[in-house]
């Protein structure tokens, strides 16, 4: 591809195929360059350097993300929308295994702009949330259980976990988000009291 048609973003496009196939592995200028048949000088013409071109990366994986949520949710009455939007997070996972293990990894990350994407990462399953829990109290602490099951589950699935048995990992998966459903519906339930 001659230079002249490089553009921010096929840079980021194959930023983010650098980082699905290295599995959320970091690339260099020089690994980039090479997947986009330039040289690594080229991209300087588009991006300050290798630290620009990471925190755009990790904000388009934010945001495909959350538009998965998002689209999953949209339309949907509160209680379904929470469980298409958690069916969502754990499909964006199966199908991004890079991508996701790369958004797991930022808030580790020294950059500020990266850090923040991290957090931005839930937007949509926060707003879902936040509508059962009208105090706001237990919001923090559902999240992060919420967050941390599902990695989990998506994690131990993808390591061949929860293989035996005489349920499916999709079976599994609905009894849990369920779980936290009724939790869900017990934090509104207790709020009317």
């Amino acid at each position: 591809m001659p230079s002249s048609k490089l553009t921010r973003e096929k840079i980021i496009d194959a930023a983010l195929e650098l980082t699905e196939r290295g599995r959320g592995g970091s690339f260099s200028l020089r690994e980039l360059a090479q997947s986009l048949d330039v040289k690594a000088a080229s991209l300087y013409n588009h991006f300050a350097g290798l630290a620009q071109i990471q925190e755009e990366t990790a904000l388009r994986i934010v945001k495909m993300l959350n538009k998965a949520l998002k689209e999953a949710a949209d339309g949907k009455e509160r209680d379904e929308a929470f469980l298409a939007a958690a069916r969502a997070y754990r499909a964006f996972a199966k199908d991004y295994p890079g991508l996701y293990t790369a958004l797991i990894r930022m808030p580790a990350s020294n950059d500020e702009v990266i850090v923040k994407a991290a957090r931005d990462s839930y937007a949509p399953m926060r707003k879902i949330i936040k509508s059962y829990d009208k105090e706001k109290i237990m919001t923090l602490h559902f999240l992060r259980s919420f967050r941390a099951a599902t990695h989990g589950f998506v994690e131990l699935t993808a390591n061949h976990f929860m293989q035996m048995g005489g349920a499916t990992q999709d079976e599994t998966y609905e009894v849990m988000i369920h779980a936290f459903l009724n939790t869900l519906k017990g934090l509104a339930d207790n709020e009317k009291v």
